[in-house]
């Protein structure tokens, strides 16, 4: 039991300490990331199937986020999983806007790597963030474009 919370513990500091290849090798292979949040919406919370596709999700969500505080508020270990609440601090990196969540976790642990991940939010919370961040950015974009625009010398 020990060694099942030493491996949830150790995937949530790599985690906060934005060391994707650390949380990875607490991984299997062939490691579920369930998210309840719609991955079309918010393509970094995407649930996968496998490490290389959960690979490539954080490696989306990291070059997004400057990943601010990761910090554990509470964990249970149950007969079959273990469950943590923790609380994530997120910099959306073109834009600035902050990101506060609150996270819940239910994780299966088999020969000590983890083969299954729960993850729970505020889905609509997360989905609005998401579409508040586009909304800046595509703003941003459409000041750039105009500023272009204005000093084109052209007739």
């Amino acid at each position: 039991m020990d060694h099942e919370r030493a491996v949830v513990e150790q995937a949530h500091l790599a985690w906060g300490e934005s060391d994707l290849e650390g949380f990875l090798a607490c991984l299997t292979e062939d490691v579920v990331y369930a998210v309840n949040v719609d991955g079309l919406q918010v393509p970094y919370a995407a649930s996968t199937a496998g490490k290389q596709p959960l690979r490539e999700r954080l490696t989306l969500l990291l070059n997004t986020f400057e990943i601010q505080a990761f910090v554990i508020q509470g964990l249970a270990h149950d007969a079959d999983c273990i469950r943590t609440s923790v609380l994530g601090f997120y910099k959306h990196k073109k834009t600035g806007e902050r990101l506060d969540v609150r996270l819940r976790f239910v994780t299966y642990v088999a020969s000590s790597l983890i083969t299954r991940i729960e993850e729970y939010h505020d889905a609509a919370y997360v989905e609005a963030f998401q579409r508040f961040v586009a909304y800046l950015e595509a703003a941003a974009e459409d000041d750039a474009q105009s500023a272009r625009n204005s000093s084109d010398p052209s007739p």
